[in-house]
């Protein structure tokens, strides 16, 4: 089985731009990742989600699953015979925007799910059967557009919550944050550990704990998402992988792959396919 039957992307609204992409997946992912959009989806049969080093959810067809932005996480495997999963990546704009007007949305405040895995099967029946249309080109761009922000403002509304976001000055927060200023290029463990405050060590070991990856494992990772992010806009992947601080583009191929199931070039064929197919369509 090619890597594109195991995985494909979509613009599922070209007028969001990269706003939204959506995906599916006949397997799971069983490499930790990380997106840098807020991560929402459902499983075709039961399965499971991991967050982190230690946190596993059973999922089924009647939960949703949410993953915050820039979140070490796997899917467990799904059906061999369909799409075990189907993902909506909604930019954190997105949220931001629609959290600001619920109670509670005031200046740094965020959103805040209630748990990984939500049971509710009438929303988990929304975002499949919204997939599967845009998949199946059923829905236009605009339509797509607008059932997303229904579903989504629905989601916020009954599920997440505006909290005051409290200040974190830990060490490992110190380099998280570290890694996230820096996307396109990578660092070295003794400089994340001064900015972080400790011994190289102790950064290691806890940060593997809390967040789920080494530090350079997760660096690699933000600056992987970064890339899918800039493919997703159209960049050239030689300029991507210089950019996000890779070797080459045989580097970025490689981690891309590794990461995604699918090279950038691969990537960038389908979500701009997807895209292309729907402007014919309307022409």
């Amino acid at each position: 089985m090619s890597s594109g039957e195991l995985v494909r992307f979509w613009q599922p609204a070209s007028e969001a731009g990269t706003d939204f992409i959506a995906a599916s997946l006949t397997v799971g992912r069983p490499m930790p990742h990380v997106h840098s959009e807020w991560q929402f989806a459902v499983a075709e049969m039961p399965t499971g989600l991991s967050i982190g080093a230690f946190r596993r959810f059973a999922t089924r067809a009647d939960t949703v699953t949410v993953v915050p932005p820039l979140t070490v996480h796997t899917e467990g495997a799904g059906a061999e015979a369909g799409p075990g999963w189907r993902l909506l990546y909604v930019a954190p704009a997105v949220l931001d925007r629609l959290g600001g007007h619920r109670p509670g949305g005031q200046a740094g405040s965020v959103v805040r799910f209630q748990a990984p895995a939500i049971t509710d099967p009438a929303r988990a029946a929304e975002l499949r059967e919204l997939l599967r249309e845009s998949d199946e080109g059923l829905v236009d761009g605009a339509g797509f557009m607008s059932r997303a922000l229904a579903w989504l403002e629905q989601v916020l509304g009954e599920h997440a919550s505006m909290l005051k976001d409290a200040p974190r000055s830990s060490a490992v927060e110190r380099a998280r944050a570290l890694l996230h200023s820096r996307p396109t290029q990578s660092l070295e463990l003794p400089e994340i550990a001064t900015v972080a405050g400790t011994s190289v060590s102790h950064l290691v070991r806890s940060f593997s704990r809390v967040v789920g990856l080494p530090p350079q494992r997760y660096h690699v990772q933000v600056r992987l998402a970064h890339a899918r992010r800039l493919l997703a806009e159209g960049q050239a992947a030689s300029w991507v992988a210089y950019e996000c601080g890779f070797a080459d583009q045989s580097h970025l191929n490689r981690r891309f792959k590794e990461c995604h199931g699918l090279t950038p070039g691969a990537f960038q064929i389908q979500y701009q396919a997807k895209a292309s197919s729907r402007v014919a369509a309307a022409a």
